[in-house]
């Protein structure tokens, strides 16, 4: 199977892997053959693609972190949250009580999964992305945290405190007004002001509403820390800043980077993996970029690309030492049927072969 983006989904094409909702519920099972209707309504919904199968990607199963409805569920869990507390109203004590109780439900969940896998790899989540950035963004960091966690050797007990923390980061942004997050030009030095005033806020209310552990809610507070000293809100620095704020960090900047938002496109995937890169020892934790960079999948597996030498290629297999440099099964766009494997990390005559574009 392979991931095709939605404006590249056509008619009569075979659906690879369920589409759910934001519930959880299937929309799309297995084996379904795509029709115009459910090409507009996924574009309606601000689902990125679909993964097919076709001839080219015969063989191909990518592995997931995590099943799409639990992925899926989370992204829902934050929405409703958001949503319930929203607009600077009160929550009754029972409301918050059951937020809370689902946040950790939620998470325990996740970090099990991720705890007992036994992939080396993780692959960045494909599916089931919504229009509402924050939502989406929040349940990617919070997945890509806690396999983070993983990958540094944490604990499961530590993976799901951390998993709390990601899941949370954002969700002093409640209280920003809509105007200012939404909004698709350049904040002002009063707006960005606000903006930054979310950690802070966060902090409150997963600490007095939530009654989460202190270690989670110093986390959410100082996810903006930088490693050098230049972030907010108290421009802490190296190992003061706490090491769940530190995996935050770089996971928050790399889905940020590649993801759509209401003031840019997204990027591939390797500008995202360059930053984080390239500010190691500055902006983040040198020790947290150097498992990132080993464990996190830029390119995921059933992922279609576009080759620097005019070929279409397909993922099938990453390095764990050149995450970048992935295994594609190439072809001309114009004959899809016959193919040729590119290990990008390893084939000499391939060592000038990049990736150019993800579709």
């Amino acid at each position: 199977m392979r991931f095709v983006r939605v404006d590249d989904i056509k008619q009569g094409m075979e659906v690879a892997r369920g589409i759910y909702d934001g519930s959880g519920v299937l929309m799309l099972r297995d084996g379904y053959i795509i029709d115009y209707s459910h090409i507009s309504a996924l574009k309606e919904l601000g689902y990125p693609g679909i993964y097919i199968h076709d001839k080219i990607s015969e063989g191909i199963e990518p592995e997931e972190i995590i099943d799409n409805v639990t992925r899926t569920t989370a992204i829902g869990t934050i929405k409703e949250m958001y949503s319930g507390i929203g607009d600077n109203k009160k929550s009754s004590i029972a409301t918050v009580q059951a937020m809370s109780d689902e946040i950790t439900d939620l998470v325990t969940n996740v970090a099990a999964r991720i705890f007992e896998s036994d992939s080396s790899v993780i692959n960045v989540p494909l599916l089931c992305t919504y229009d509402e950035y924050t939502y989406r963004h929040s349940a990617d960091v919070g997945v890509l945290s806690i396999a983070l966690g993983k990958a540094l050797g944490l604990t499961q007990e530590q993976m799901t405190d951390l998993g709390k923390a990601a899941f949370l980061h954002d969700i002093g942004k409640m209280f920003i007004p809509k105007t200012i997050l939404h909004k698709p030009a350049k904040l002002t030095e009063n707006e960005f002001g606000l903006m930054k005033s979310h950690s802070a806020r966060g902090y409150d209310f997963v600490e007095s509403a939530l009654k989460q552990k202190g270690i989670i809610c110093r986390s959410v507070l100082h996810h903006h820390e930088r490693w050098d000293g230049a972030g907010y809100p108290f421009r802490l620095k190296g190992e003061q800043i706490p090491l769940y704020s530190r995996i935050i960090a770089v996971v928050d900047v790399f889905d940020a980077i590649s993801s759509a938002r209401p003031y840019k496109t997204a990027k591939i995937a390797t500008e995202g993996y360059e930053f984080v890169m390239a500010n190691s020892g500055q902006h983040f934790d040198p020790k947290v970029v150097g498992a990132f960079v080993r464990s996190i999948a830029p390119f995921p597996v059933g992922l279609t690309v576009m080759l620097s030498n005019g070929l279409m290629g397909v993922v099938i297999k990453n390095h764990p030492s050149f995450m970048s440099r992935p295994v594609v099964k190439a072809y001309e766009p114009e004959n899809p049927t016959s193919y040729e494997i590119i290990d990008l990390a390893y084939d000499m005559s391939a060592l000038n072969i990049t990736i150019v574009e993800t579709s």
